[in-house]
């Protein structure tokens, strides 16, 4: 995960540097939107925090339930896995 994070923010920065001309330059770039799922075991944290003035990146974590009914018509459910989605703007 901290490998894309990086391939992200190297990419920002040869789109901002490789610029053909100058106009293109000072033109205001438009600031991609990122997002990224990823499924694990346990509770992870992912990024959050700026990587570059006026981008920031923020994570939401997500239970994955399995949820049963018992004879008794009563419903139980457990966390068998979690969903980290990692957004940057």
């Amino acid at each position: 995960m901290r490998q894309s994070i990086a391939a992200l923010a190297a990419s920002l920065v040869a789109a901002g540097v490789l610029t053909p001309d100058s106009a293109a330059a000072q033109r205001r770039w438009v600031k991609p939107y990122y997002q990224q799922e990823y499924d694990t075991r346990g509770p992870v944290r992912g990024y959050e925090g700026f990587l570059f003035p006026d981008y920031y990146c923020s994570y939401k974590r997500y239970p994955k339930r399995v949820c049963t009914t018992d004879g008794r018509g009563r419903e139980r459910c457990r966390v068998v896995g979690w969903r980290l989605e990692q957004t940057c703007q």
